[in-house]
Formats: C-alpha cells, structure tokens, sequence
C-alpha cells in the first residue's frame, strides 16, 4: 500500500464532501476534448470541432503570450503569439459557461541536412523520409557550393530517412546511424532534440474519500482537468491533490485528466482516470464496452473466417481466376456462429472488427503475371465496392447482419465496421453516373497515376479499374459522408474501421464526424468509434484525430518497429525511441490500434521463422511455393510480440489467426482459412493459444494495463522491462529475446509495497534491496502483477 503525509490525511479529514464545479447539466461538448498543438505562426481550431452549436459561444480567454481572435460567423478561433510555458489553458466561453481546452506548444525545430556527393556528378538530390511522409518531392536539395542542402522544419524525435539521388535510393553516407528497413536494406537515422532527456513523470498515487493525490517532481505546475473543465489542486511535497465535483455524480461516465511540466521545458505522461457516478473505477468489472480503453480488438476477414450458410457461397465463375483470389464461403453466419459457441470469449477479445461487406462485383479483375503465376482476382475481400449501402448477397443479409450485431451485444461484443469512401468499383453507380467525381487517372505527363502512396497521396488510384474519389468537391464529401452515415443510422454499430483514410482530405472526416455527432450522439447518446488506416509519419497520422474526426488511427510505425525487434533482431533501445515517439505524438492513453499483423502483410510468424525472408517479395513466394509451419522459436517470438501489444497503451489489435501463430506469406497467402478445432491445431499452436487467452485475460482485467501511466525500467539490445501502475495496481512487464538465459534487474518505485508481486507466466524472480531481479529463459517474457 502506498501511504499519505500527516498533511495530506489531515487535508482529506478537513475537506469532507466536495462542492460543484460551475457546468451545465449537458455539456456544449461532445467527449472529452484533444489537446491542440499550437502551429510555429498561426493556428487555427475549428470550433464546430468541439462545440455542438459554436453560434452559442460568448467570448475566448487565451493564455498569457497568446492571443486569440474569434471569427465573426464564430466558426474558427485563431490563435497568434508564443506560449510561455510548454502546456496552459485556452478558455471558450459558451451559452455562459467556460470550457477549456489544453494547448501544447510547438516543438518544431529547423534542421539542415546536407549530401555531400564526394566529387561525383549528381544532377539531382532528394530526401524521403518519416519527416516528409517519404515523398522525395516534398524535399528537393538545393546545391551548395560542393554539396547539396535542404531545411526542413520538423518536430522534435527520431526520424529514419533516405537519399533520393538521381533516382536511387541511398542511406546517408555520412551518418553512422542507420537502421534495418525491413527489406533487406537500411534507413538513416536522424535525431531532433534530446531523447535521451530523462523523463518527468506524474503517477497516480492515492484516492481517498472526495479527494485524489497525485505524485510529480513538478507538482505546482500540474494541469488538472474534469472532463473539459480546469478544477483548482493543492500542491506540496511533491504531491498534487483534487477533489471530484460533486457534478460527477450526476453521470454515469465521466473522466479526470492531468499532465504536468518543468521549468526545462519536460512534459510529463498524462493521467487518465474514469469515474462511474463521481466514483474512482477501481475495476475492470465496472467497465463497459463504451469504454474504449478496454477494447481487445480482433479483425474478422469475413470470407476466410468461417462459413455459416453454405447455400450463399458463390465463386466467380471464371477460369483465370486462381482458388486463392477467389471465394472461399466465409459468411456473417459464421460468424455469428463462433460469437454463441464462446469462441471470441474464450480468446478475451471483446471487439471485432470486420472486414467491407458491402456488395463487390461479380467478375474478375486486376492481374498478377509474375513468377509463372498469371490470375485475375474476384472481390471476396470486400474493397472494392459497387454499392456503398447494399449487403453483398455472398455475405448474408442485411437481417443476418443485424442479427450479428445483437449477438454480440448480449455476448458483450462491440462491433466495428470496415468502411471503403477513397475509391469505388468502376460498376459503382456513383463512378457511372458521375465520372467526373474521379480523380485523374494520368498525371500531366502521361503515367499512370496508380500506386503513388505518398507522391500523389489524395488523388492516386489503386488500380484502374477502382476509380480514386475526389474530395477535393463538396458533393463528393457530401454523397460519400451520407453513405457512410447510412451504417449507423440504420445498425446498430461501434464504430468504423475506414480504409485508406490519408488518401482522403480532412474535410470528409470533419465532416463525417459532425454529421455522425449531429444524427446519432446528440440525440441518442450512443457513441461511434473511428479509426483509421494511414501509412505515414506520426504528424500525418496524428493530423486525423482530434475531436472533430477520427478517434484513433492503427501505428503502423509501432508495428514495424515490433516487426523488426521481436522478428529480425533490432535493439530493444530502438523499440523504446519508437513507443516514446507514438506517446509524444498520441498520448500516454491514447486509443492507437496496435496490430499483430493484417491481410496486406506477410504473418509475423513466417517472416522470424525465415520461410519468406525480410528482402523477398512476399505476395510472390504465396503463390510459387507451399510456405510451411514456422521453426519453433517462431512461436516464442510470436508471443513476445502480442505481450508487448497487450500491456503497452492503447488498443490491441489481432489479425485472425495470429492467435495462435497461422503462417503465410503476404497476399492471398495470409489469407487462409481460420482453424479453431484442437484437432487442427498442432502442438505449438496450441500452446501460443493458451498463452495468448492468458495475455487477453491479464489487459481484460488489470487496471493498470487499461488506464495506468507507463514508465520505462532496464533497456539493453535484448532485455526491456517497464512498468504501468493505477493507484495501488501495478503491471510489471519484463522481455529477453536474447539466445540465452538472462537475469535481468529492474529498480523498483519506492512508493509500493512488492510483497504481493506475482509472476503471471511462472518465470523465478526475487525482490532485494528495492530492486526487482527476473530469469527469463530465452525469447521469453513475464508479467508480474500487484
């Protein structure tokens, strides 16, 4: 147990029962409001973003150094000046009650870099980058003298770069850092700032009765907020302490966030802390499926899942088809199927995710002629739509459908769905009856514009035959956001999983979400989850999710960096730099999907194991050769990697049949049928079953891994340790992916009492001298709980 001083209980004794804070009984906000990053110059907040009717707010009161100018039409608030402190507080006054929002400054640094071509004749220079969402033409050297030069304003953190130079990829030859692309190759590395700056952290340190205790080397600079409202803390010591509004008993959920900063300039982890009814949330028991944190999210590609009706599997009837691009039966009845005989339950996921099922055409198209393989494809995938609104008939039905929904909602089950807005079929009415609501299929000098990610992101087509929607027009946004408001209106869905969401303007996703706050939250409290998919830097992926547009977004540069630490055997140091990055980026709470694997990317297991190598052509070794079960140490890092995702913040996400360790090489080979029987299954794979329901069970049911902070311990290249705590809960993960026994040694925090700790996996451990020493065998990890 952890302790309070004299003062503190006295304190506590004195302030008895809390009084009100001035809010309204229903607030002009609609959740709870995201930070906003103040630009370098200007910046800019839509006020539709946070207010239900911006036309009701008074007046704004920005924070000392700031000013802020309110729009006539009150739609926009611009913000000018330098914030004095790195975090404070802008205050929107409306329909006479004062909301705040937090402000973060601006951590946006001038970098030169430089390519020195050694006396070689180089007509052109480029860099492509995560500081640039590795798009060359957004950095064009300029020649200096002997070298070539480029500055570039970019935030503080760790980017991995190459040089584009006359066409060819290069690392930088004249920076040491470097590190594995995944692919056979290597990245440069560049550091803005000092991530070695040792870290400032606030803790959760003690409830009792009305008031809350918080620990922090900084504790008159702490930031405390009741759902968007600042509430007055009491500092000494190194302690924060609050009381609860007495408003919060009045609702069912509501949220207590902090943050806290230094005089050098150090921002702490956030706190997050639920109350039910004005109650600290103690356990995962009074948890609820509106409570995002505790999503365990599992993706269902319906048509290799399970088939339920055998009556409405249909192949494409054509012969240049191959059986691996064609329909395998997977239906919503299989589904539904597999949510009444527990199987989701036992495994301890608790929110699916489903791939499109909105009707995909009847023919073949697209082509791979590579390797001695030549096939067509047919849609049994669901991405390629040819109507936004109809249940494709190979699927089930729209009753089928809202029979899903019920199912899992008894079974407590949330239910996402994937949704395509970016491209249609070229047999989509949309497409037909509107042609020029397509994006230009050739660029200005003739190629096709097909497949250029980053160079041409909001107007590149996927194939040609999948017309790229222009959201650059009103009526596009207008009939695409209708559509997808259609899904929940008419069902009764979680959320959304939007496909290709960076190819798409911001304007769409603003909207979307309005439209969804204005139809759906507001009049009927229920609330709608998005989350995107955006390959890119972590500014471009966070430049969706604020309380305007997406709630969160899949990290897909966690995944790599989990792809190459536990797959291939990067330094355990970089995977730190890496989740230190999303936690700037995100948050220390955030709602990022963190994925095991999906159906684009060759299986985890198949890649460590070394059936498909790192630098080979995944999608070519599915269709040329038979890929084999993985090498048994495969499975242990398999698991290693869902530990990490099950006990880091935010929202663990498992590609069906990473649950117990399928293999395959990229696409259609990872996309094989799902296995559930015992008799199916091998040894192995039932062995990494059983220890994934144990890691479910563990995030399903600890506090401290759905709303603890989260503190680093031991580093090395193959041992990490770090710990999250929630009051007196506390989660210890430890990792050795060494090829050796290792004894690893964690200094402990000194506010907790370890004489209760237990090793969730069984490894042996003993507490000394406040320090915490685990044996762990090789490619092995523990979770040790308090």
């Amino acid at each position: 147990m952890k302790t309070l001083s004299g003062l503190f209980i006295a304190t506590l004794i004195i302030a008895g029962c809390t009084s009100p804070i001035d809010a309204p009984r229903e607030s002009e906000i609609v959740g709870l409001v995201s930070p906003v990053t103040l630009q370098q110059d200007t910046t800019e907040i839509a006020t539709a973003d946070y207010f239900k009717s911006h036309s009701l707010i008074d007046s704004v009161q920005a924070p000392t150094g700031l000013e802020a100018e309110l729009s006539s039409n009150k739609s926009l608030i611009t913000i000018t000046g330098s914030v004095q402190q790195p975090l404070d507080v802008l205050t929107v006054w409306a329909d006479g009650y004062a909301y705040d929002l937090l402000m973060k400054a601006s951590s946006k640094k001038k970098v030169t870099i430089t390519f020195d071509p050694d006396g070689d004749n180089v007509s052109s220079v480029k860099l492509k980058g995560e500081m640039n969402n590795w798009n060359p033409n957004a950095a064009v050297l300029e020649k200096n003298g002997d070298v070539w030069e480029t500055t570039l304003l970019v935030n503080r953190g760790i980017y991995q770069y190459v040089f584009v130079v006359d066409g060819n990829e290069m690392p930088d030859p004249d920076n040491p850092n470097t590190i594995s692309n995944g692919m056979g190759g290597a990245n440069s590395i560049l550091t803005v700032g000092n991530p070695d700056t040792e870290k400032l952290y606030l803790d959760t340190y003690d409830q009792s009765g009305p008031s809350v205790y918080l620990k922090t080397e900084a504790p008159e600079n702490t930031i405390v907020f009741w759902e968007n409202y600042q509430i007055n803390t009491i500092y000494q010591d190194g302690n924060v302490s609050f009381e609860i509004p007495s408003n919060a008993q009045l609702m069912e959920r509501s949220h207590l966030r902090a943050w806290t900063f230094d005089e050098e300039g150090r921002v702490s982890n956030d706190v997050l802390i639920p109350l039910s009814n004005g109650r600290i949330i103690e356990s995962t028991e009074d948890l609820n499926r509106k409570d995002y944190q505790n999503w365990n999210m599992y993706f269902v590609l319906i048509d290799r899942f399970k088939d339920g009706n055998p009556s409405n599997t249909k192949k494409v009837d054509d012969p240049d088809i191959y059986p691996k691009a064609n329909y395998y039966g997977g239906d919503l009845a299989g589904i539904i199927q597999k949510i009444e005989d527990g199987y989701f339950e036992s495994i301890g996921v608790n929110t699916l995710w489903l791939s499109p099922i909105t009707q995909n055409p009847e023919g073949a198209y697209g082509l791979w002629d590579k390797g001695g393989v030549t096939t067509k494809f047919s849609g049994y995938h669901g991405y390629w739509p040819i109507s936004s609104s109809k249940v494709d008939y190979r699927f089930g039905t729209e009753d089928e459908f809202r029979e899903l929904l019920d199912v899992a909602h008894v079974n407590n089950i949330s239910v996402i769905l994937d949704y395509v807005a970016n491209h249609v079929h070229e047999e989509h009415p949309v497409y037909q009856r509107n042609p020029d609501w397509a994006t230009d299929l050739y660029l200005p000098d003739g190629t096709l514009n097909i497949g250029l990610w980053d160079e041409q992101r909001l107007t590149t087509w996927f194939d040609t035959f999948m017309p790229t929607l222009d959201f650059s027009r009103d009526e596009v946004v207008e009939t695409m956001t209708d559509s997808a408001l259609f899904w929940v209106k008419e069902f009764d869905l979680d959320g959304f999983r939007h496909d290709a969401t960076k190819h798409i303007q911001l304007e769409f996703w603003r909207t979307l979400t309005r439209k969804i706050k204005d139809s759906v939250t507001i009049p009927t409290g229920k609330q709608v989850f998005q989350i995107g998919e955006t390959y890119g830097s972590r500014e471009l992926v966070a430049s969706y999710i604020n309380s305007g547009m997406l709630d969160s977004q899949f990290d897909f540069n966690m995944y790599d960096s989990g792809l190459n630490t536990f797959g291939q055997g990067n330094s355990f140091e970089h995977l730190r730099t890496q989740l230190q990055e999303s936690f700037n980026y995100y948050g220390y709470h955030n709602l990022m999907g963190y994925i095991s694997g999906n159906h684009d990317k060759t299986r985890f297991i198949t890649l460590t194991s070394g059936e498909v190598a790192w630098d080979e052509d995944g999608k070519l070794a599915g269709w040329t050769r038979e890929i084999e079960d993985p090498q048994a140490f495969a499975y242990d890092r398999l698991s290693m990697f869902h530990a990490f995702n099950q006990t880091i913040p935010g929202i663990p996400v498992t590609y069906q049949g990473d649950e117990y360790g399928q293999p395959g090489a990229n696409d259609p080979d990872n996309r094989r049928w799902m296995e559930f029987e015992e008799e199916e299954l091998n040894e192995l794979e039932l062995r990494n079953r059983n220890i994934y329901r144990t890691l479910t069970e563990l995030r399903n049911t600890e506090m401290a891994l759905t709303y603890g902070d989260f503190q680093f311990h031991t580093t090395t290249d193959h041992t990490l340790a770090y710990s999250r705590a929630y009051f007196d809960d506390q989660a210890i993960v430890v990792f050795n992916k060494s090829d050796q026994t290792q004894e690893i040694e964690i200094e402990l925090r000194e506010e907790f009492d370890y004489s209760g700790l237990t090793a969730q996996f069984g490894n042996d451990f003993r507490v000394e001298d406040g320090r915490l020493y685990v044996t762990l065998p090789s490619n092995q990890f523990e979770i040790l709980t308090l």
